[in-house]
């Protein structure tokens, strides 16, 4: 018998390497959210952060592009994410969170 898992919120931010233009960048987002549609899953949102510079260096670089994104997936499909973004040479640096409804709740108040 197969169990089916419902879609879990997720948070990932994760900073593009600051060499990309803005169309790279937006490229490299589109990338990242297809491959989250792909699996199954569906963006809530997207918050690009801007260029910030980074508290220490990360792959030789000073700072980044950030970028923030929400959205819904299976759990089973979040592994399978995480290397397609630690796979991805534009990326240096990523991290994901699973999202409480509080969590959400919170975040759409401060938008």
């Amino acid at each position: 018998m197969t169990e089916v898992h419902a879609n879990r919120k997720y948070e990932t931010v994760f900073v593009v390497r600051p060499t990309l233009d803005d169309e790279s960048v937006d490229r490299c987002v589109n990338t990242v959210e297809e491959f989250i549609k792909a699996q199954g899953g569906s963006i809530i949102n997207t918050e690009k952060k801007g260029r910030k510079r980074l508290s220490y260096e990360v792959k030789k670089l000073r700072d980044g592009f950030f970028v923030v994104l929400r959205y819904e997936l299976k759990p089973e499909s979040v592994v399978a994410f995480k290397r397609q973004i630690q796979l991805n040479e534009d990326i240096i640096r990523s991290i994901t969170v699973t999202l409480e409804e509080e969590a959400l709740q919170q975040a759409s108040l401060s938008t």
